[in-house]
């Protein structure tokens, strides 16, 4: 199952995010999940997970400059057809053991040319995350390029980021609803004393209440994606007590990785449901 994390903006927590809601999810569902961008970039998941990238990560997962490291050797090995359900182990990173992998980028290939490549193949790509995978979540660019719109298109479920801002709401609503139907919402950096609480887009905006997930404001969450130690610090407020300043935050990402997977789950029991009808 595919799941595109996605905004319309660059400034509502599409990373940081996934990378909660990623950690979240592995320690309470036994599902294999793998996450990677469909873009490049400093700052990624893997500077988040594991603290700016150091020169032996490029080494130990590339080949050379004119393939890339990472997920843009994987991609450019797809694109040229020179692959097996295999080769992903040669390109994975293990975050979480047996839970939670990332595709590290190797940051060596012009953004448009991965970008251009990954949307030629993204179809055998997606197939080779199948095969190794329950979950697939990917950091979706919000501009405008070829593959974001592949992504969007082809994701199963799409969470959607977005901000107590009326014009990024606004822009949403006008120019993104087709994405509605299978979209849950956060509402990133949330704040209870906004104008715009959850009861008030859902007035305003065509979308129910039960489908908007506020993640809030917590600075030491934020000081965690700084330094790279989202996994420790979810870790160790994953049970934390109701007067822990955390407590806030951790709920919500929890109730966002549980909506999700359990999103997914029915996904995939609907999809099972029509095969056995087919006859497949």
């Amino acid at each position: 199952m595919k799941i595109a994390f996605w905004g319309n903006t660059r400034h509502c927590g599409v990373t940081s995010n996934l990378a909660a809601i990623s950690v979240a999810s592995v320690i309470r569902f036994p599902y294999r999940l793998i996450t990677f961008e469909n873009h490049l970039g400093p700052n990624n998941l893997g500077s988040v997970y594991l603290g700016k990238p150091r020169a032996d990560i490029v080494r130990e997962v590339g080949t050379n400059y004119y393939e890339g490291g990472g997920s843009e050797g994987l991609i450019r090995k797809i694109y040229r057809g020179q692959y097996d359900c295999n080769i992903l182990g040669h390109y994975i990173r293990e975050i979480i053991y047996q839970h939670l992998y990332y595709i590290p980028q190797g940051q060596v290939i012009h953004s448009e040319l991965f970008d251009y490549e990954f949307n030629h193949c993204i179809h055998p790509f997606f197939q080779l995350m199948d095969h190794s995978a329950e979950i697939s979540l990917i950091d979706t660019a919000c501009s405008n390029i070829l593959s974001s719109k592949t992504v969007l298109a082809e994701a199963d479920l799409i969470v959607v980021n977005l901000c107590q801002d009326p014009a990024i709401l606004d822009d949403f609503f006008l120019n993104y609803s087709s994405l509605l139907p299978k979209a849950m919402i956060l509402i990133s950096q949330y704040s209870s004393h906004s104008i715009y609480s959850i009861k008030k887009i859902s007035r305003k905006y065509p979308v129910s209440p039960e489908h908007i997930y506020p993640i809030p404001y917590n600075e030491i969450f934020n000081n965690a994606i700084h330094y790279g130690s989202v996994i420790d610090f979810i870790f160790r407020n994953y049970h934390c007590t109701k007067e822990s300043p955390n407590n806030f935050f951790i709920q919500a990402v929890k109730r966002a990785a549980y909506e999700m997977i359990k999103e997914t789950e029915r996904l995939q029991r609907r999809k099972s449901e029509e095969l056995s009808q087919c006859g497949k």
